[in-house]
């Protein structure tokens, strides 16, 4: 039996990254962008500008997203979205709290305020426990305002504080056809650390590779994603190392060695992995 799709109404705070790309991602699965909220009204109005250019010619009963900078018009959403710095989380979420706890809204014991959800890995659910409904839609990739992402590729983690909130959660990963997991604020936090090795340390080697392969940089895109790929193929990475480090190769290591004296970064990042792997492959360490 396929799960039917549930479509909310929700309001992202943020004009980042997330926010974009999170916002263009929800809107094209069906939900209504109600607004797109923060400081940066120039940032803010080129998202909103984005997401009405993507109704055109859709659905024409469909309602425009539109900017804000007042808190207190997102009353009416069914979802609000921090994608914000992780710094300023527990300031909305406070400001949030107070609105949606004000007597018109505690006087209708019926009414479910909305559930107010970050996307950040490394900070607590409880930072937002303010609020009545509150969780985390955490997206386990790396955005840019400049490429697109297929969401499907991208997977989620997700936490609730209570089962009502776990389950809209659900319904947003599914609707953008992801695939997700519950889990808590610590093996969330495990994985953003994780992620931050596959993504930015590996960014930053490449980096560094860039600068010695030019101009034949672009030839090493076919082994990063080859090196890449089979690491996560097999039960740990560990077994499909290779390389003159895991080799033992000193005569080898020492001509790189030779090649890096007039790069000093390089060198010392260079020094230090090939220690790491000679190590755990139960060679002699080098020199630093």
């Amino acid at each position: 039996m396929t799960k039917k799709r549930n479509f909310y109404k929700i309001s992202v705070w943020g004009t980042g990254n997330v926010a974009l790309r999170l916002s263009i991602a929800l809107k094209q699965a069906g939900h209504f962008l109600e607004y797109v909220c923060g400081r940066d009204e120039d940032s803010g109005n080129k998202i909103v500008r984005i997401l009405n250019k993507e109704e055109e010619g859709q659905n024409p009963f469909s309602q425009n997203t539109n900017f804000t900078n007042d808190y207190t018009r997102l009353t009416e959403s069914e979802v609000l979205i921090l994608a914000v710095s992780d710094d300023a989380i527990e300031e909305l979420s406070h400001k949030f709290s107070l609105l949606f706890e004000a007597s018109e809204f505690k006087a209708d014991n019926n009414f479910r305020t909305p559930l107010v959800v970050h996307t950040s890995g490394a900070s607590s659910m409880n930072c937002l426990s303010q609020n009545r409904h509150f969780g985390v839609f955490y997206p386990l990739m790396t955005l840019s305002k400049i490429k697109p992402v297929d969401f499907k590729i991208i997977p989620f983690l997700l936490e609730g504080s209570d089962s009502e909130s776990e389950k809209i959660l659900a319904d947003l990963a599914f609707s953008l056809g992801s695939e997700y997991r519950l889990c808590d604020s610590s093996e969330r936090l495990r994985t953003h650390l994780a992620a931050v090795y596959v993504s930015n340390f590996i960014n930053y080697l490449a980096g560094l590779a860039f600068d010695l392969a030019k101009p034949n940089h672009v030839f090493l895109m076919p082994l990063a994603i080859e090196t890449v790929r089979k690491a996560f193929l097999y039960e740990h990475p560990s077994g499909v190392q290779t390389g003159p480090a895991k080799r033992g190769d000193l005569k080898t290591i020492n001509k790189h060695l030779s090649v890096l004296k007039d790069y000093p970064e390089h060198e010392t990042v260079y020094r230090m992995l090939t220690n790491l792997i000679l190590e755990i492959s139960g060679h002699k360490r080098i020199k630093l």
